[in-house]
């Protein structure tokens, strides 16, 4: 839905937002699925146990849950834009609330592997869904052939770049905030780490890049085509508008049933990565659980971050806004020292340079997500922000984060590899 409202908006420079992300994959499938497979763990944080330690993967952990109750409401509030637009005497608040409850008493009842078997069949609906929805946008009188069709901006045809979306966005911005999280993923390492092997593994990150490409541009065109029916849409609106406006009734369902299983299929995923994680990486360490306390406390924290998650979700700020929000502070906090873990030893990094790189990168996250980085701004004062603007652009409240981790990981690490000798040293 996020895509399809950048197509509406912004034209073909809305792909985008899910093609950083299919190129994070390659080296993700070719470089890192074997290493990650080797380790024989279970979750991302376990990843920076073994590299690391606890000291490390418990702020990681959080980290992780914070980011991701993000996500989750992003979710909720996709599913609850198509309910309503099936049954508008609901309201809103209440199709979160039920949306809200499905997706967790779902993922509560069924677990990691009844999440897997059924994403292929809800990707299945969701592939059905969009090509009927698209069809009928374009092949129906009341549709795109319709002699009615309003005037496409010029900018929605350009590509890469627009005035809307340029070369800063293009080559900074979105692959480090959207891409990255497809490089370094709970969600996406737990399905690694379920694979049958590691052949099977590699494989499916592979065949997924591939196929987000053509989602990405079918998602961006109904955005475009959608943009030629209907003027000044609100914002998360395009698709919601046209099943209530152009679709059959008897189709409705349908289309909303292919759309929810594709948001389910996330949904889903990241309640009980989060959950695994807080359990086996936070509660584990300080308090250690038999295995079948465990898995009752892994089950009791899919209905604490799905209520967390619905708390967000009650003061959203539109899709793509809350996605931005939840990637930012886990790329912030979490992506540069577990990308460096595979390396550690090469590159020198300690465990207490990678734990500040999780504190200072999240911490500094979570201070620029809140009113769209003006706290951020009033943190580093008028002449700061000139010059992060001068060196990071624009959004740096999203970029800072990331280079302030790169900076303190790297820091760190050499003061405490060289501590003895700067000792001695100032001795001297």
């Amino acid at each position: 839905m996020g895509v399809i409202d950048l197509g509406y908006s912004q034209g073909l420079t809305g792909v985008w937002w899910l093609l950083p992300g299919a190129i994070a994959l390659l080296p993700l499938g070719f470089l890192l699925a074997s290493k990650i497979r080797a380790l024989a763990v279970f979750t991302l944080p376990d990843i920076l146990t073994s590299a690391y330690g606890d000291r490390v993967s418990i702020p990681a952990a959080l980290m992780i849950a914070v980011s991701w109750s993000g996500v989750v409401a992003a979710q909720m509030v996709a599913g609850a834009r198509l309910l309503d637009s099936i049954f508008p005497i609901v309201g809103f608040g209440t199709a979160l609330v039920g949306i809200a409850i499905v997706f967790v008493l779902y993922t509560f009842w069924g677990g990691q592997l009844s999440v897997v078997r059924t994403d292929s069949w809800q990707l299945i609906l969701f592939i059905v869904g969009l090509l009927t929805c698209i069809i009928f946008v374009v092949f129906t009188p009341w549709g795109f052939s319709s002699g009615s069709r309003l005037a496409l901006p010029s900018e929605h045809f350009r590509f890469p770049v627009s005035l809307s979306f340029t070369w800063y966005d293009l080559l900074v911005y979105y692959p480090i905030i959207f891409g990255l999280p497809f490089l370094v993923g709970p969600d996406l390492y737990s399905r690694i780490l379920c694979a049958k092997d590691e052949s099977v593994a590699r494989r499916s990150v592979l065949i997924a890049a591939l196929g987000i490409v053509p989602v990405a541009f079918l998602l961006t065109v109904l955005g475009i085509l959608i943009r030629t029916l209907f003027a000044d849409l609100p914002t998360d609106s395009a698709l919601p508008t046209v099943i209530a406006e152009l679709l059959p009734v008897g189709l409705r369902g349908l289309i909303v049933a292919g759309f929810l299983a594709a948001i389910m299929s996330t949904a889903d995923t990241t309640l009980v990565t989060t959950s695994t994680i807080l359990t086996n990486n936070v509660v584990q360490p300080l308090r250690p659980l038999q295995p079948a306390t465990q898995l009752r406390t892994a089950k009791a924290l899919v209905l604490v971050v799905g209520a967390l998650a619905l708390v967000v979700a009650l003061f959203q700020r539109g899709i793509i806004e809350s996605l931005a929000l939840g990637y930012t502070i886990f790329v912030g906090g979490v992506v540069i020292p577990t990308i460096l873990s595979f390396y550690r030893n090469r590159l020198g990094i300690t465990s207490t340079g990678a734990m500040w790189a999780v504190i200072v990168g999240g911490t500094a996250a979570i201070i620029g997500a809140f009113n769209n980085g003006d706290w951020l701004r009033l943190v580093v004062g008028e002449f700061g922000d000139t010059l992060f603007t001068t060196l990071l652009g624009p959004r740096y409240p999203n970029i800072l984060p990331v280079v302030l981790s790169l900076l303190t990981v790297f820091g760190v690490s050499w003061l405490t590899r060289n501590r003895r000798n700067i000792v001695g040293g100032s001795k001297i």
